[in-house]
Formats: C-alpha cells, structure tokens, sequence
C-alpha cells in the first residue's frame, strides 16, 4: 500500500508555518503529476474516498500522484486549499460559503453526503419527537457554534442547559434525561456496545451538504483535465466502498486507530442513506442542485454567518463528474 504518501495534520502545519505553499501542479520523477487533498478531518468512513482511491491505483491509472493530507483541530482545508498547500479539499457547503463570501474562489464540485448525519442523542424512552423538546434538558454540545445559537434561538429553547461537549458520552451515560450531540452513522452504535440504547433527531443542518469535494477556481480554470481526471478517481473510490465495503473497510483501517473493520463496515452501511439518496440517487454520487445550495444559503443567512447572495455565483459545478 502506498500509506508514505500520507502527511500527518502536524507536519501539514509545520509546513505551511515554514514555507509559502503554491497549487502549482507539478510533475514527479515518474511522469505523475502531484496532487494533494487536504482532508475535512482525520481518516474516517466520511472521507475513505480518497484513501480508496489512492490505495486502489486509481489515482495511478489517470497519472496522478495523490499525496492526501488529514485534518485536525489544527487544520482548516478551505484556508490551505486557498493558501495553496493543496490543489483540493473536503468541507461542508455551509463553510464554503462562507469562505466564497470572503472572497476566496472557492468551487464545490461533489459533495459526499447529500445531508449531514449530524444528530442529537437521547436516552432511549425520552419524550422528544422535535428540537423543542430539548427544553429543560441537559445538552452536550457545542454552545458557541451558530447551529446551536439558531437552534436555541428559532426552538425558543431558554430552558436549556447547554454543556461544552468535550469527547466523552460519559456524562451523558450517567445522565438519563440528557442530550448530547453525535452523528447517525457512528454514535448509535458506539454507545449499543456500551449497553445504552438511543434514540435520534436531526440537528438544524441536516440539509447542509457534508464533506464537499472542493478546489480553487483558478485550477478549473487553469487545468480543467487535470479537475476531471482527479474526480473521477475519487468518485470511483466511493464506487468500490458502495460495493465492497468488507474490502474498503480493510484498506481504511491501516489509516483509523481503535476502531475494527467491523466497526468501519457498520459505518459505511450506516453512510448508504446519506451519501447515495435524494439526488445521488436520481443521478449519481455527488449531484448537487442549486435549489439545495439556496436552502443552505438560507441556512447561514439565519445564523448570520453569511449576508451576500453573491456568494452562491459559480459556487458548485457538476460538469466534472464522470458520465453515469
């Protein structure tokens, strides 16, 4: 497996902290053309595209040389896709618009989840069927981001307690009316193995495009095969995970510490609704309509994080996509 092509988030820092990075395209000593993806988080189900596709050769057979670079607290992909320490990125729509907004020439062109999985968990049995009803409760989460502040603000939620969630489901496990914030695909079953059953409930983003393949629009511009050869392998990548997720799970595992391939196989069953449904489903993986893009711009419109409709202009593309 080709895992020395692999940079950890803190040598990803120290580098750009040491050196002006440029999204040149360059070529290496084999005649591959060097390609970096800079990561929405660490080496996880969400993102095994790219790991697929650079494990598989897929990235080899079209003449790229793939170096993917994971993310961290540490790490913002769209700040070193448009700093030039990568030629592409995975990020939520919300965020690119907001980067768009700021005038960084960012261009959506797949994203992997056609809606978020990011949830609220609650104790199985609990009386909530709608986010008013986190009224009175405990809610592990993150109180100073805009998805919790429009939660409170538009669920008239000033009951609520909200608790800077840091990691661990054990105050929530000890804590039966609680809530806490997780996601669909993983926490469930994450907290199955420990003996607490959950039920779930969409946070006020569900609709938010997740893990959006992005670049600059200046490399559209400037190497649009080089665009289409690197989508392409990527799309293939999450092609062999819809079927071969037992293989896929192999291959990702290398990459994720203490979890099995058995845990990863349950994720990537768990992903199927989110990534191959609605659109995908009608078309093909990473579809995008600019009627979802509006709704996502409304979304930041009510949390005041963006306030210029401009920035949905030449925001996403589908013209990159291979031919279903």
């Amino acid at each position: 497996m080709k895992r020395t092509r692999l940079l950890a988030p803190l040598v990803l820092v120290t580098a750009l902290t040491l050196s002006a990075c440029s999204n040149a395209v360059g070529t290496a000593d084999n005649s591959e053309t060097d390609v970096t993806i800079a990561l929405d988080w660490l080496a996880q189900p969400t993102n095994a595209g790219a790991y697929i596709a650079l494990e598989n050769g897929y990235y080899d057979d079209v003449g790229l040389n793939v170096t993917v670079q994971p993310g961290g607290t540490e790490a913002s992909s769209v700040k070193i896709v448009a700093g030039g320490g990568a030629h592409f990125g995975l990020e939520y729509g919300g965020p690119l618009l907001q980067a768009r907004e700021k005038g960084i020439d960012v261009v959506a062109l797949a994203p992997t989840l056609q809606k978020s999985p990011a949830v609220y968990v609650y104790h199985a049995g609990a009386d909530i069927k709608t986010l008013a009803d986190l009224n009175g409760r405990t809610v592990y989460t993150q109180p100073s981001s805009g998805d919790w502040e429009l939660t409170v603000k538009e669920f008239d939620l000033d009951k609520v307690s909200p608790v800077q969630f840091q990691g661990s489901y054990a105050p929530f496990a000890a804590d039966t009316d609680a809530v806490a914030q997780g996601y669909a695909t993983s926490t469930p079953a994450t907290l199955a193995a420990q003996g607490i059953t959950v039920g779930t409930i969409p946070r006020i983003s569900e609709n938010d495009y997740g893990s959006v393949l992005f670049t600059t629009r200046k490399l559209i511009d400037d190497n649009p095969e080089l665009v289409e050869k690197f989508v392409a392998a990527t799309v293939k990548g999450w092609d062999f995970i819809r079927d071969e997720p037992q293989k896929a799970a192999d291959i990702l595992s290398a990459y994720i510490e203490d979890s099995s391939i058995e845990d990863i196989v349950a994720e990537f069953t768990a992903q199927v609704p989110y990534i191959w449904s609605g659109d995908a489903d009608t078309h093909q993986f990473g579809w995008q309509t600019q009627e979802r893009w509006d709704a996502i711009y409304e979304l930041q419109l009510r949390q005041g994080t963006v306030t210029d409709r401009s920035a949905l202009d030449g925001a996403w593309t589908t013209d990159f996509l291979p031919a279903s």
